[in-house]
Parts: C-alpha cells; sequence; structure tokens
C-alpha cells in the first residue's frame, strides 16, 4: 500500500510539473551572445614543399530563436539555388588592432557564410536555442607577404558576428574579446 502511494505521488508530481513548462516567448528575430574565443596553433605544410605554422580561430556564440526558422540545408539549396544564391546567415567582420585602436579589414571572401545545417530539423515552428561554434584560419607564411595590414608577429584582432534567419531577421551584433595571432 505503502508504495502504491509513492507511485501516485511521483506521478502526479510529474504530471503537476510538465504542465507547468512552458515554450519560451522570443523573438522570432534571433539573439545572439558572445560566449568565448580560442586559438589553436598548429604546424602544416606550406604548399612549397615547407613547413609553416597556423592559427585555427574558434568563436562560439550561443543563440535563441523563437520561431526556429535558423539554418540551411543542402537539400533546400539544391531544390532553390535562385533562393540561396547569394543567401548567408553567420557573418563575421575582422577588427585589427593597429596605433592602438581596431579598424575594420576587408577579407576577400569575407569570413562567415551559410549554416548549411538545420537547427530544428523536423521543421515544427517554435523557440529554439543552442551553441554555434565557427573557425577560420590564418597561415603565417600567407598573411605576412600578402597584407600590409599584417606584422611578422603578434597581430591583435577582433570579430563582429551576427547572424540572420530564413525569414532574414538580422540578429543583434555581437563582439569577441581580442585575440593575437601569429605569435612566435
Amino acid at each position: 500500500m505503502f508504495q502504491m502511494a509513492r507511485i501516485l505521488y511521483w506521478f502526479f508530481s510529474f504530471v503537476i510539473f510538465s504542465s507547468c513548462l512552458r515554450e519560451p516567448e522570443w523573438s522570432s528575430t534571433p539573439v545572439i551572445k558572445f560566449e568565448k574565443i580560442e586559438k589553436i596553433t598548429k604546424v602544416t605544410n606550406d604548399g612549397f614543399g615547407g613547413k609553416t605554422k597556423l592559427d585555427s580561430v574558434i568563436m562560439f556564440i550561443r543563440f535563441q530563436d523563437g520561431d526556429g526558422d535558423l539554418g540551411v540545408t543542402q537539400a533546400e539549396v539544391v531544390a532553390s539555388p535562385a533562393k540561396y544564391k547569394d543567401f548567408r546567415n553567420f557573418e563575421v567582420a575582422v577588427m585589427h588592432k593597429k596605433n592602438g585602436k581596431f579598424d575594420l579589414i576587408t577579407f576577400t571572401p569575407p569570413l562567415g557564410g551559410l549554416m548549411n545545417f538545420n537547427f530544428n530539423p523536423d521543421r515544427k515552428t517554435g523557440a529554439i536555442e543552442g551553441s554555434i561554434s565557427y573557425s577560420t584560419q590564418f597561415v603565417y607564411a600567407f598573411y605576412k607577404g600578402y597584407s600590409p595590414r599584417f606584422t611578422p608577429n603578434n597581430d591583435t584582432l577582433k570579430f563582429q558576428i551576427f547572424i540572420r534567419d530564413n525569414a532574414k531577421n538580422v540578429s543583434n551584433t555581437v563582439e569577441t574579446d581580442p585575440i593575437v595571432i601569429f605569435q612566435n
């Protein structure tokens, strides 16, 4: 008898508490928050028979979207190429510190691009949240000879990031902490 009462107690407790859980009411415009930035330095082939160092910079953000329309699958891109021809849903601007001041610099092609997976695979409308990590690489040999903005070592960068959902709503822009690349 006592065991049956205990089971009923847990059952009704579960029903009561689960009925209290409601889906969050977030905006249909995505909201992002900067989490962290990391750098991993590796040695790799330089393409000319030698070795060079490269810095992989990984940026982490958190997101919330009220209607869950983030990301595009490869099948969607193939099915509607005109719709997604110039569509970019993850944008990254680069800022370089020179003379104590951060200035935007242009990369061609620009960093970022298409998040070509769906964050809400069942396609049900509703709030979603999660994390996104984006990485890019800076190759020592390439940038030292390529851009007069970069120095042979110890360049400080930070990044501005925003995302765009499938309805083309643009999130807020976040800025990463500074990070030093090309350290010896």
